[in-house]
């Protein structure tokens, strides 16, 4: 009996929108660059509940017949290729034809369009790949997708669905990274009823600085540099601009969003030595070169890239940043023909001095060592000195309570290491005996999980100290991370940050956790974000260790930092007060031990 059959279009449809349309994000950018094809000059999107609701994308694009109204909904309709050839010479967005067909498969999905020739336009109604009904309308000009109810009939993928503040910040970005390079065309996009961008048409410098909440833009360096290969233009920031969240990247080949690891490492590597090897570059470039060098049909997104000269282009783009950071970091000239050797012309007096010294105020009639004021002076001293002790001690009191009431709820059976003596290496681990073993514990990986467990502690009890900034300090964020931390901003707080909204994309800092180093709290912070965007795939569900993680790894000491003998001990008396001492929270150890035979088998 034969085994082998044909599926049906509608399993066909379903199976392939599995990598096609992977969240609701991904229906937004395929919509969005249908808008783009269509040549529409404006567009707006309106999202609810994070698109599992509603997704409507409206576009004033040039609209499709009544039979490309229906034809568009088949698997591998395109208008944009006839033939293989053609995709070496693409300046569309879209080619496959799987998109629509996709997107109709797993929802309910209902059109508007109409061409500006056309009297009516058409009205066409999907659910699960079958027509429901099509009907004439009247519309205005253009394209409207209405896209209801997604993975209706894929439970299995719906559950796979994260909140609706995740799936809105992926959404935010995928619209963000097709309204940067279209800087001539009008974005809006709406959430739930309530706008989240209204860009209008403007320069590209405007755009970007629209997008990101950039109210500055002196610390953009102009990038743009032309060969016969490729052009290379577009913004990097200044060696200051540098953070450590990577939110503010973005790579374009002829207007299309993509991610390329080696052209990301030239971008990085013309920064050598001007930024710290935690720190990100702010860029937005736009890289022009003939589709028949490059090969976009490498993955379902398109997002991935295939170029036929990589070291080129790599060498290329490279010199492109280093040309406008050298402009940027000019050195002054010498000039062997002048007397007085440099021409300063590149050193500027700083804005913010003033040119006429300060005048400081004195009261000339002031006399410390007369009798009344003296007496004063020292009544108030002998009156106040006990109340700035008292508060000293009423702060470290309720510090060290509430350390101990957190200790008290992690501490374990406790091992017999507090007699034994330890030996510091340069490599950053301390050697130990316990329970008559030598044990080697890795100094950064102990702290790292004594933070844990504190952290997750803090948010769990809400006991975190609080250290007060004198002066607050602002952060601006890229709109994906301004998303993602309001969802965490309650288990951020927990974690003793003082953090409020400041409107635009801005946060300010009013306090911090109190171990904090003083002076480091917006980059403390912008760590934070990073790594909870790198660990939030490690705790599955509970993004609450997911950022007591963060804040570990960001606070733990180097390998590289030189500890004494009453620090290394008071460390390991901490880690084996914690539930789970040997690992770290990655599952990677944090000690080995060797017994007795372990050490004689070495011998052997």
């Amino acid at each position: 009996m034969d085994c082998i059959k044909l599926l049906p279009d509608n399993i066909a449809n379903q199976i392939a929108a599995g990598e096609v349309v992977q969240r609701p994000a991904s229906a937004v950018k395929e919509l969005l660059e249908n808008a783009l094809d269509a040549k529409a000059t404006e567009i707006k999107v309106n999202i609810k509940e994070g698109g599992s609701t509603l997704i409507q994308v409206i576009d004033n694009g040039v609209g499709m017949s009544v039979t490309d109204a229906r034809m568009c909904w088949e698997r591998h309709a395109t208008s944009k290729i006839s033939q293989a050839d053609d995709l070496f010479s693409l300046k569309s967005f879209g080619f496959r034809g799987e998109a629509l067909a996709s997107i109709a498969a797993i929802a309910h999905v209902e059109m508007k369009t109409k061409r500006k020739e056309d009297e009516v336009g058409t009205h066409i109604k999907i659910e699960g790949s079958k027509v429901i009904d099509q009907s004439p309308i009247a519309v205005a000009n253009g394209t409207q997708f209405a896209i209801k109810n997604l993975f209706y009939n894929v439970p299995a993928r719906r559950n796979f669905l994260k909140s609706v503040a995740v799936e809105m910040r992926h959404i935010i970005d995928e619209f963000i990274r097709v309204a940067i390079p279209h800087h001539s065309i009008s974005f809006s996009l709406f959430h739930n009823e309530k706008e989240v961008f209204s860009l209008k048409p403007t320069s590209p410098i405007q755009r970007i600085a629209d997008i990101l909440g950039k109210k500055n833009t002196n610390g953009f360096l102009v990038v743009d540099e032309t060969h016969d290969l490729i052009n290379v233009k577009g913004y990097v920031g200044e060696p200051e601009m540098a953070k450590r969240t990577r939110g503010e990247q973005f790579l374009f080949v002829n207007n299309r969003f993509i991610k390329d690891s080696y052209i990301n490492h030239a971008i990085v590597n013309a920064y050598d030595q001007l930024i710290a090897k935690d720190q990100f570059p702010f860029y937005v470039l736009f890289l022009e070169l003939d589709p028949s060098h490059i090969d976009i049909n490498i993955h379902p997104t398109k997002t991935e890239i295939k170029f036929d000269d990589e070291r080129s282009i790599y060498t290329l783009v490279k010199s492109a940043i280093r040309k406008a950071l050298n402009n940027y970091t000019a050195l002054p000239e010498l000039d062997f023909n002048k007397g007085d050797g440099l021409d300063a012309f590149s050193f500027k007096p700083p804005t913010h001095f003033s040119s006429s010294a300060p005048e400081p105020k004195i009261n000339k009639g002031f006399n410390p060592f007369k009798t009344e004021e003296m007496d004063s002076f020292k009544m108030v001293q002998n009156q106040q000195w006990h109340q700035l002790f008292e508060n000293s001690f009423i702060e470290k009191n309720t510090t060290q309570n509430q350390e101990e009431a957190i200790q008290h709820t992690l501490i374990k059976d406790e091992q017999d290491y507090r007699n034994s003596d330890c030996l510091i290496l340069q490599s950053g681990h301390i050697v130990s005996t316990l329970n008559e073993a030598l044990i080697v514990i890795d100094q950064r990986a102990a702290h790292e999980r004594i933070l844990f467990e504190k952290y997750c502690a803090n948010i769990i009890y809400r006991s975190a100290a609080v250290q007060q900034l004198l002066f607050p300090r602002t952060i601006q964020l890229s709109p994906p991370d301004y998303a993602m931390v309001h969802e965490l901003l309650d288990d951020i707080k927990d974690l003793g940050f003082d953090v409020a909204d400041f409107g635009s994309n801005c946060l300010i800092i009013n306090g911090v956790p109190a171990e904090t180093i003083k002076g480091t709290e917006k980059e403390l912070l912008e760590s934070l974000i990073e790594s909870y965007k790198n660990n939030s795939t490690r705790f599955t569900g509970d993004k609450r260790q997911s950022l007591a993680l963060a804040l570990a790894q960001n606070e733990a000491i180097f390998r590289t930092q030189t500890i004494n003998k009453e620090e290394a001990q008071d460390l390991i008396e901490r880690l084996f007060k914690c539930e789970q001492p040997s690992t770290r929270p990655n599952g990677k150890p944090v000690y080995v031990e060797l017994s007795n035979s372990n050490i004689l088998d070495f011998f052997k």
